[in-house]
């Protein structure tokens, strides 16, 4: 965690609240917030935020945009995010831990509830 207790940096924050605003779309939370539990200790959380910053200037390196990845509209970060995990395996895989990470709360909250009772439904 940083040292204010928050589990990324603004820069990194600001970026990964746009990726989750591209797969999930509006509402599922504080995706940020919800991350400090997800990260194994500070080796982890500088992985991710290098990752971050790459995204964050991805689309500029590559000549796609004159603007950074955080501000591209929804349906545009999207659509790179898509290609990008179409690239090579080691940017495939980033972007899919990135994903997993993004979209894990929604998920678990979308699974339906099963039955766990020990008496088969009574």
């Amino acid at each position: 965690m940083s040292r204010t207790g928050w589990p990324l940096g603004p820069r990194a924050a600001r970026v990964f609240y746009a990726v989750a605003d591209a797969w999930r779309g509006e509402g599922g939370g504080d995706a940020v917030a919800a991350l400090a539990g997800e990260l194994d200790g500070p080796r982890a959380r500088r992985r991710l935020e290098r990752r971050l910053l790459l995204l964050e200037w991805s689309p500029r390196l590559l000549l796609h945009s004159r603007r950074g990845f955080a501000w591209l509209a929804r349906g545009e970060r999207r659509a790179w995010l898509e290609r990008l995990a179409r690239g090579p395996r080691g940017v495939a895989r980033a972007i899919d831990e990135l994903r997993r990470l993004a979209t894990r709360d929604r998920d678990a909250a979308a699974a339906p509830a099963g039955d766990y009772s020990l008496l088969g439904g009574a």
